[in-house]
């Protein structure tokens, strides 16, 4: 099979440049090796965590690099299958089969832990939209993002407060900021309006699913360090389980 010699050149620069790959998320060395990422966790045998091989960003460059442990709590994070690319917010998502929980048995000795890009692929069961990519109960994920996270949104015309089932920050420049798109207004109006989000509401927003324009990737990336510490202080204990929804 033909290859492309400027993408083992690539990636030839990187490893023999002599600097040390780290995590952009966690910021930790990463291993050298780009064997198959088996580290269930990172802390097998004391060993550096691996880098993850991400779908959507090819031959990553030493400073763009992520690791495994890491994307494996940011997808654990969410309660779904799916989660964001720290570095480009492409939704990815394990390979199904590709990853088991410790309690199913021998196939734990050997992780396979290849990602690959979530594609939209079914209907959504709420708002009927196609192709859409299903998160869990047969509704997509920004009908499961709204109906998890039900905000107060202010309509721009009539002012009128109401609750949207919907991720409506999605389309809003900034946090104080009408959105770009409508929904039905219950109040005055009886139409489609645009929305601004309640005040108040603002802060239950999850951080990893903003705009990039409202500057809280940084914001994202300290509560996945969080989270890993807070899961590595129970593995020392003995007490955490490590897992991965798999669709």
């Amino acid at each position: 099979m033909a290859t492309d010699p400027s993408a083992d050149n690539t990636e030839a620069d990187n490893s023999s440049s002599g600097g040390v790959v780290t995590c952009a998320v966690c910021l930790s060395d990463l291993s050298d090796d780009d064997n198959d990422n088996d580290n269930y966790n990172d802390s097998a045998l004391g060993s550096l965590p691996r880098k993850a091989h991400l779908p959507c960003c090819f031959r990553p460059r030493a400073s763009d690099a992520v690791c495994l442990p890491c994307m494996r709590t940011i997808i654990n994070m969410t309660g779904t299958h799916i989660g964001r690319c720290p570095l480009c917010r492409s939704y990815v998502q394990f390979a199904s089969g590709s990853s088991t929980s410790p309690e199913e048995g021998a196939q734990t000795a050997q992780l396979q832990t290849r990602l690959e890009k979530a594609v939209p692929h079914g209907r959504c069961a709420m708002c009927m939209q196609t192709p859409r990519i299903i998160v869990r109960g047969g509704i997509c994920d920004a009908c499961d993002l709204g109906v998890n996270n039900r905000l107060r949104y202010a309509c721009t015309q009539c002012e009128r407060i109401q609750v949207i089932p919907h991720p409506m920050w999605r389309y809003m420049e900034t946090p104080t900021s009408a959105s770009t798109v409508t929904w039905a207004c219950h109040g005055e109006c009886q139409t489609y309006t645009t929305w601004t989000v309640w005040a108040d509401d603002v802060e239950r927003i999850p951080p990893e699913d903003t705009p990039e324009s409202w500057g809280r990737r940084e914001r994202w990336l300290a509560d996945v360090r969080a989270e890993r510490e807070r899961r590595r202080q129970e593995e020392e204990r003995g007490e955490v389980e490590w897992f991965c929804t798999i669709a």
